[in-house]
Order: C-alpha cells, then sequence, then structure tokens
C-alpha cells in the first residue's frame, strides 16, 4: 500500500506583500494547480491515502473559491481517501460548510480519533490512521493497537517532555511506547525525519510549495510505502514543487570597484541552480570597499527578467581603510583624521561616517 503524506499547503495565501496583485493571483492558483497534480500523482502511483497534516488553507477563512476547488478535487477523486487534521493557521473548518461531505474525507477532532483503511487484510496486519487536532488541552498518549499498524497524524513542534498545554506543541514523551510505527507531522516547512523510538519513525513532510524564502530548498511530500506482510514502513521524500526558491550569497569581499561587483553578481548566479522558473533572492555579503556603490536598481533591472522572481539585499558590511588617508595633505586627508580621532564612536558608525564623508567629498551619492 502508498500513502502521501502532505502538510502546510497554505492554499489561498494572500502574497501581496512579495508579488503585485496580478502575481499574487497567479501564484495562487498555482499553489493550487500543486494541489491538484498532487491528486494526479496519487491515481497515476495507485496511492491509497492522503494525509493532509495541517494548513491546508492559510486563514481560518479561505476564499469560496478555493475551497471549493479542494472540494471538487476531493469529490472527483472518490477512489482516494483523504485524511485532513487542521492545524494553527486553518483553525477552523473550512471544507464542506454548504454541501454534503463525500465518504472519502474523514476528518478529526480535539480528542484522539481513529479510522482504518479498509482493504484486505489475509495478507497482513491492519492499518490504523489516528490524529488529534491542536487544542488548548494537554496532549496524552493515543490508545492505540499494537498489533495494527499505526500511523498518527499531528500538527505542531515536536518538543521533548511536558510543557504547558500549547496547540502548537507535540510532547514527544507523551508519543513514545504506545505503539506508533509512523508519526506524520505537520507545522515546519523543511523535510525532517527521526526516530520517534524503538519502533517507530517520525517525520515532518514540509510544505508542498515554497513561497518565501524562510522555504528554500526541495519542497514536496513523503510517499509511505508498506509492506503489510513484513509490516514495515518505507517513507521516502517526494520533491514535487512547481517552482523553487533560492537564497543566493555573492561575497564581494575584495571587489575593488562596481563592475567587479556586477561580474561577481553575474558569475554567482550563472553558478547557482536556479531556473528561470524559480524564485531568486540575491545577498550581498562580505566586506564592500568604500570605492564601491553598487547601484541595486541596475541589478534589479538587469536580474528580474531572469527568473520567475527576483529581489536583491545588501548585507555587505562597508569598511573604509583610514590608513589610506591619514598622511593624505587634502580635506580627505584632513576628515578621515579628525574622525579616526573623534572619541564616542563605535566601529560601525565610524566606518558609516568615513564611507558618507569620503563620498561626498569625491561629489557621489552617500550610499
Amino acid at each position: 500500500m502508498k500513502i502521501i503524506h502532505c502538510s502546510d499547503l497554505h492554499l489561498d495565501a494572500d502574497l501581496r506583500t512579495k508579488y503585485d496583485a496580478a502575481s499574487a493571483a497567479e501564484r495562487r492558483a498555482e499553489l493550487l494547480d500543486t494541489f491538484r497534480r498532487l491528486c494526479r500523482y496519487a491515481r497515476e502511483e495507485a496511492v491509497s491515502a492522503v494525509l493532509i497534516c495541517g494548513d491546508l488553507f492559510d486563514t481560518a477563512s479561505p476564499s469560496s473559491s478555493a475551497v471549493r476547488t479542494v472540494e471538487d478535487l476531493i469529490i472527483a477523486n472518490s477512489d482516494l481517501l483523504f485524511f485532513y487534521l487542521r492545524g494553527n493557521h486553518d483553525e477552523r473548518p473550512a471544507l464542506f460548510r454548504t454541501r454534503r461531505g463525500p465518504e472519502n474525507l474523514c476528518l478529526f477532532g480535539d480528542d484522539w480519533t481513529t479510522w482504518e483503511l479498509s482493504e484486505d487484510r489475509d495478507q497482513g496486519r491492519r492499518i490504523c490512521i489516528t490524529g488529534r487536532e491542536p487544542s488548548n488541552a494537554v496532549l496524552t498518549s493515543p490508545e492505540l493497537d499494537p498489533s495494527c499498524i499505526n500511523i498518527v497524524m499531528l500538527h505542531g513542534q515536536v518538543r521533548e517532555g511536558y510543557t504547558a498545554p500549547d496547540p502548537e506543541s507535540v510532547p514527544l514523551s507523551a508519543l513514545r511506547g504506545c505503539g506508533i510505527d509512523y508519526l506524520a507531522l505537520g507545522h515546519l516547512h523543511h523535510y525532517r525525519s527521526f526516530a520517534l523510538d524503538e519502533r517507530g519513525t517520525a517525520a515532518y513532510c514540509g510544505t508542498l510549495e515554497g513561497r518565501g524564502f524562510d522555504e528554500c530548498g526541495n519542497c514536496g511530500f513523503i510517499l509511505l510505502e508498506i509492506d503489510e506482510a513484513q509490516s514495515h514502513i518505507t517513507p521516502r521524500f517526494i520533491p514535487f514543487a512547481s517552482r523553487r526558491i533560492y537564497s543566493v550569497e555573492c561575497p564581494v569581499t575584495g571587489c575593488a570597484s562596481d563592475t567587479e561587483v556586477y561580474e561577481r553578481i553575474s558569475r554567482v548566479l550563472s553558478a547557482s541552480p536556479a531556473s528561470d522558473a524559480d524564485l531568486v533572492r540575491l545577498a550581498l555579503t562580505g566586506e564592500l570597499e568604500y570605492g564601491c556603490s553598487p547601484d541595486p536598481a541596475l541589478i534589479q533591472r538587469e536580474w528580474e527578467g531572469r527568473y520567475h522572481y527576483f529581489e536583491y539585499r545588501n548585507y555587505a558590511r562597508p569598511v573604509v581603510h583610514s590608513e589610506d588617508f591619514l598622511c593624505d595633505a587634502t580635506l580627505k586627508g584632513e576628515f578621515v583624521r579628525a574622525v579616526s580621532a573623534a572619541d564616542g564612536l563605535d566601529d560601525a558608525e565610524r566606518t558609516m561616517i568615513l564611507r558618507c564623508g569620503l563620498r561626498a567629498l569625491s561629489g557621489e551619492s552617500l550610499f
């Protein structure tokens, strides 16, 4: 048997802090299309069930069109079981408020709920899906039949030991030693797998499709292949996003001019794996000499057309070598000597004053 473990789709996210209105709408449509592709993949690969471990939607009140699209996909894939556990974003039930829920949609509540996958069990053990949605109550251990293959669904940040009741925390001490074979987790947006105890494995599948630069790298889902005769689960991460997100660092230490900075940017971006379908953030790092002042608008214009989305950040630390001016019998030299001798300035403040003053004395823009 095959089961998909996915989470944190954040459908119908606003996205207008990053995109203009038209591009945000396009990207929202792509996120929905990724869920559509997931359903098609499940059909083509003979998957039996899809586990959605929270944050299917980005808000408690998603648009009616987004909700309707997801409902239609669940109804259209009647041979596929969907197990939907709400997260901290989709905190209110959104699906099937206005029409009857289909039989292939299995939901959970504030208390532990167990569903059994109903197929021929002559060759192996029963497979049970157990879950509990985030709540303010203390997370207790689920009561599981150890003779079953037990998959448990939860949404939250795993913690060692018990803490005060927190709907966004999952205390691992409540879950160890109670017969879990696979703990399907949602909430973190990057793939992570670890041993739960001697019997079970736990994993975050991450987000299905990245939206921001805190979600770089491969995004996708986990495919569980279950050998019922051997009572064994093999999890495998499947990259699935339509677009990837890259944060590309460009160290500029040693560049003596803007031209050298631009050439280094070009080399770094050309060497990155990002394609024209991807989202890219370029970040200058290292030390930026006082004679260098790369133009943000020029960089944006030069490279934004090469990617689906491009943004520029300058995190390089400005440096001024005051010793080069200390013996200079010019106004620049006098300025550097005065600033170098001034009290009450830390290194960052002194460097910024020197940099701005020297550029001003050269008739250049301050930054």
